[in-house]
């Protein structure tokens, strides 16, 4: 399997103490043989939905461990599930899972869970993980439901997906929800600091996330994810004080939209926070205080308030096949208007 929170076999040194709990009676259901055909894993972006559903899946296929323990990683059950060939699992997700709003198409479900019918080698878990389920359009759902309705013998669906509610309630009324509740950010702090030796950085790196712990984590333990953050940081601190229009949009092309619009909807939240109540909030701290309070008041809080929301929609336009200059030019030209 690919395209994973962390791959098979390379779970954290420290598994995050919210989902141990979770993953600890999924698997003591398992062993019990009282797992549910259907498990659809609810949380926010980030929270470590992947992550569990790889947690427990390895945990009731490793072939050296027998209760709730985690797995191994060793065993040729745990290399194959990390290789992406173990025979009883399947990950379906869109034929392009690195560009948002793809969808999961009927095709594949019905692939899938062909899947499900033909494996079998009399093992204890047959897994199809679906990530994330709300990319599921409606007749790929409808396939799926007939699966769910007369689910194969031993078979066992994880579905992920931040918003639930998008799936038609045919779909969620068959499964086990199991919800992911956010973390405290005591709890998230002290977590982070335990995987990482950049102690200094902890607070700033959940900032810049945007509270996603395990964004957070990629932040303070790979270069590529922390020259990422830093390259998103300069951008939104020259958009402060962008004088002109070019400048803007030209900035906003430097970087990713689907990693940079949500950031700076965040700076604008935290300016108009910091216009009407004095305070910065966790992202703002990350930027000049002076440089964010003068760009807060040269738009006013009905301003900021306007900018936000359709920080909203630029995001849902993110994946969208359009014109990079044309989206930067339009972000820039609202963002200049005072």
């Amino acid at each position: 399997m690919a395209h994973q929170d962390h791959a098979p076999g390379r779970l954290m040194s420290t598994q995050p103490p919210w989902l141990e709990p979770i993953r600890q009676r999924l698997v003591l259901r398992g062993r019990d043989g009282w797992l549910p055909s259907g498990v659809l894993i609810s949380g926010s972006p980030g929270v470590g939905k992947a992550l569990l559903t790889t947690s427990v899946v390895q945990s009731l296929l490793c072939q050296r461990v027998s209760s709730d323990e985690p797995a191994c990683g060793e065993c040729n059950a745990c290399r194959s599930l990390e290789g992406g060939v173990h025979p009883e699992v399947r990950l379906l997700e869109p034929a392009e899972p690195a560009e948002p709003g793809k969808d999961i198409l009927v095709d594949a479900v019905r692939d899938a869970t062909e899947f499900l019918t033909l494996s079998g080698s009399g093992g204890a878990l047959r897994a199809l993980i679906i990530r994330p389920a709300d990319a599921l359009n409606v007749n790929a759902a409808n396939a799926l439901l007939k699966t769910l309705e007369e689910p194969p013998a031993g078979a066992t669906l994880f579905l992920e997906a931040a918003r639930p509610a998008s799936l038609p309630a045919t779909i969620r009324s068959r499964c086990q929800q199991v919800d992911v509740a956010c973390p405290s950010i005591e709890q998230v702090h002290e977590w982070l600091a335990a995987e990482t030796d950049q102690y200094e950085r902890v607070a700033e790196a959940y900032a810049a996330s945007l509270n996603r712990p395990l964004l957070a984590r990629e932040i303070l333990t790979d270069s590529a994810a922390l020259e990422a953050w830093e390259t998103d940081r300069q951008i939104l601190t020259g958009l402060l004080s962008a004088a002109d229009l070019h400048s803007t949009a030209a900035a906003l092309q430097r970087s990713v939209p689907e990693r940079l619009i949500p950031r700076l909807q965040a700076l604008l939240l935290s300016a108009q926070r910091l216009l009407l109540v004095g305070q910065l909030d966790a992202f703002g701290e990350q930027f000049p205080r002076e440089r964010l309070l003068d760009f807060a008041r040269a738009r006013g809080a009905r301003r900021l308030a306007w900018l936000a929301q359709q920080a909203l929609e630029w995001q849902r336009q993110s994946g969208a096949n359009l014109n990079p200059a044309l989206r930067s030019e339009t972000i820039a030209l609202a963002l200049g208007r005072r």
